[in-house]
């Protein structure tokens, strides 16, 4: 095991020490922050972030777990770990020489639902993770395939368990073939879509684990496993296996929406010729298993595309789909406990509620919002009040509060169905009459923004560059202010400040912000004595790390009020990652050269030298880098000058195409995104040029003082 841990990367050792750290389990010498103080005499559990630690410092911590689990754990995520660092390599080599069998193994690695469907939690005991060995080359060349698919029923708890699992060879010979007994009561065996009943599992006699086992001889090193959405198949049978292809991502509709995947009935009949099952007839893994691989095979040896065709009834279909997504919203993460007529609060408008339940007893059900056109469901979702963030898929949502009128608080997530910028057939006809205006009114904000930058690069090219150290100076010693700082942020307007002491640890002041509307959100800032003390703080927050609209790392947390009642806000760093204040760059100096030599072998870490390095090359002169700093913004002022006067130009031709009737009407569209992109620009660098323009007047109010 040591020697395991002492060859693994560093962003594997950080995911096991923090995985450790959230299981709460302990060492020879304690948990992560024991083992810190007992083996860091200098800076003890201060510096707590696995990620700023050295990989001796993280080896040292993993080698003094000596139970058997633990090190089993550790072992779990090792490999699971290589895996993924094997997959990263082969999606980085040239796909030239590869085989028929690699392609759709990278084709199905860089789908973009790749990375949520197989992110599987194998760490956990039950879960066995294959291994791809060493010799790299050897296993990512093999093409030996084994196809499996499973039936699933609905268990007492609201989860899916696996009854039967069948797997067939390249030759499409029958390997696997069992029954599984479930571990818990069954509530729905679905026998008209798997097929199987109760009477089939009475005899039923091996477990989830039986069959992991009788796997394992067939998952050898470089075996590919075959399947149809293989990740629903693999999360029941609790396998993670790094070598896969999925038909269901490798094969798409030509011209269809990404996010529509075909089934294995319709890839049958398309590539195939063949019909899988008879209409209304149940579902038999083995010869799912069997579809699966025949797809595979009819590429790999017949050289099949994987872009097939839609027939014209199912593009109609496609269309009505779309359309009818367009005019909806989804509402999910809905808490059981959420009666669905409450839902009417949270949306505004005229619309039906088609209520879906949750996949398991006691979790989040989900809700379709159906309106009448789209522009209702798109002013609907304006109306909820929150931020607009992505989801995996790129469809923008909100998480919204809203009040039961039993009194208490829930939340749940509103979220549109379709991409932003996609417009139903008849907004698209309103789009090809408002052409002209948009061009127009384009022409008169370039103009104005021109003219703005114009006069700012004036101002500059007059010599008030003399002052602007001066403020750099003041701005310098904000920012390093900053850095020391928190930043809490919708907060309920209910919670006193006090509780936010329960909320954040350490020594801090709180300054309190007033929210913008009466019985809206507040915020606050947590001032600390230096950055450490910030970023320790943060790092004890309990969440998960996401970054806001400018990159700013932030967590969820929830809390409990003295009243019993449970709130939750936002805590976020008021700097991006990775920045360092200056007393911290001082301090890695001195600490460099009387530091112990364990001390010095953390400090060897690339981390730390880079700190000191970067410390060496910041004593120049400032007032050099101010001047160059000025020179810059000259050209850039400049460039952006003559930009905005090609974009003129552009638009003018655009126009007068317009107008003319030159364009042909199917590249309206074109025409229409174009000048959204153009409008985007102007926002941008008008937002740059009230920077610059506050810059001035700061200037001004500074020499006035002088």
């Amino acid at each position: 095991m040591e020697h395991k841990l002492a060859t693994a990367e560093k962003k594997v050792l950080v995911e096991l020490v923090k995985l450790v750290q959230k299981k709460g389990l302990e060492g020879e010498n304690g948990g992560w922050k024991d083992f810190l103080n007992f083996y860091d005499k200098k800076f003890g559990s201060s510096l707590s972030d696995p990620s700023r630690r050295s990989n001796d410092v993280l080896v040292a911590f993993l080698t003094s777990f000596k139970k058997e689990e633990d090190e089993q754990l550790l072992a779990r995520v090792l490999y699971r770990g290589d895996n993924r660092i094997q997959i990263e390599k082969f999606k980085q080599e040239s796909p030239d020489k590869e085989t028929p069998e690699q392609r759709l193994v990278r084709m199905t690695i860089t789908h973009p639902r790749y990375p949520v469907y197989y992110a599987f939690p194998s760490h956990a005991e039950d879960w066995f993770v294959t291994r791809t060995g060493k010799k790299q080359s050897k296993v990512m060349k093999s093409t030996r395939m084994l196809a499996i698919d499973c039936e699933m029923v609905t268990c007492q708890d609201g989860s899916e368990a696996v009854v039967r699992v069948g797997a067939v060879d390249r030759d499409l010979k029958v390997v696997l073939d069992k029954f599984v007994k479930p571990s818990l009561p069954v509530v729905d065996y679905k026998t008209e879509i798997t097929g199987v009943t109760a009477e089939d599992l009475e005899k039923a006699t091996l477990s989830v684990a039986d069959i992991q086992k009788k796997l394992q001889r067939f998952l050898s090193k470089g075996t590919i496993l075959v399947g149809h959405g293989l990740h629903n198949d693999l999360q029941v049978l609790k396998v993670d296996h790094a070598r896969v292809i999925d038909t269901s991502l490798v094969f798409k509709y030509s011209g269809a929406n990404s996010s529509r995947t075909p089934s294995l009935l319709n890839l049958c009949k398309s590539v195939l010729d063949e019909e899988l099952r008879m209409e209304g007839a149940a579902h038999n893994c083995v010869h799912d298993a069997a579809a699966a691989m025949k797809l595979v095979l009819a590429v790999v040896e017949k050289g099949v595309e994987t872009s097939i065709p839609q027939t014209e009834q199912m593009l109609e279909l496609e269309k009505t789909i779309q359309e009818a997504k367009k005019a909806s919203l989804y509402l999910h993460k809905i808490p059981h406990n959420v009666p669905s007529q409450e839902l009417k609060g949270v949306i505004t408008g005229d619309f039906k509620v088609e209520v879906k339940p949750p996949k398991k007893l006691g979790g989040y059900y989900s809700a379709e919002v159906v309106f009448s056109s789209q522009e209702e469901a798109n002013q609907a979702f304006d109306n909820v009040d929150g931020d607009i963030v992505k989801d995996t898929m790129g469809l923008s949502q909100k998480m919204v509060e809203f009040k039961l009128s039993s009194g208490s608080v829930s939340r749940l997530y509103v979220r549109k169905n379709v991409q932003d910028g996609e417009v139903s057939d008849a907004k698209k006809r309103s789009n090809t009459e408002e052409i002209k205006v948009s061009s127009k009114r384009q022409k008169k904000d370039i103009d104005s923004v021109e003219t703005r930058e114009e006069n700012v690069l004036a101002v500059v090219e007059k010599g008030v560059e003399t002052s602007i150290p001066q403020m750099l100076e003041v701005e310098k010693t904000i920012h390093e202010a900053k850095k020391a700082s928190l930043y809490l942020h919708k907060i309920p307007h209910n919670v006193p400040s006090q509780e936010l002491r329960g909320v954040i640890t350490g020594d801090f002041k709180v300054e309190v912000k007033p929210p913008k509307k009466l019985g809206g959100y507040y915020s606050a800032e947590v001032v600390f004595s230096s950055q450490e003390e910030a970023n320790q703080a943060f790092d004890n927050v309990d969440g998960d790390i996401v970054k806001d609209t400018m990159g700013l790392s932030q967590k969820m947390v929830e809390f409990k009020l003295s009243s019993g009642s449970v709130s939750r806000l936002y805590v976020r760093k008021n700097v991006q990652d990775g920045e360092v204040s200056d007393a911290k760059k001082r301090s890695n100096t001195d600490d460099n050269n009387g530091s112990s030599k364990r001390q010095k072998r953390e400090n060897d870490s690339d981390e730390i030298r880079e700190e000191n390095v970067n410390h060496g090359s910041s004593q120049g002169s400032i007032g050099e880098n101010h001047l160059k700093e000025i020179e810059q913004l000259k050209a850039k002022l400049k460039a952006k000058v003559e930009e905005n006067k090609e974009l003129k130009k552009k638009l003018k031709a655009m126009e007068r195409g317009v107008e003319e009737n030159e364009e042909p009407k199917e590249e309206l569209k074109a025409i229409v995104e174009e000048n959204e992109e153009l409008k985007e620009k102007l926002k941008a660098k008008e937002r740059e040029v009230e920077v610059q323009d506050k810059m001035i007047t700061n200037l001004k109010k500074n020499q006035k003082r002088r």
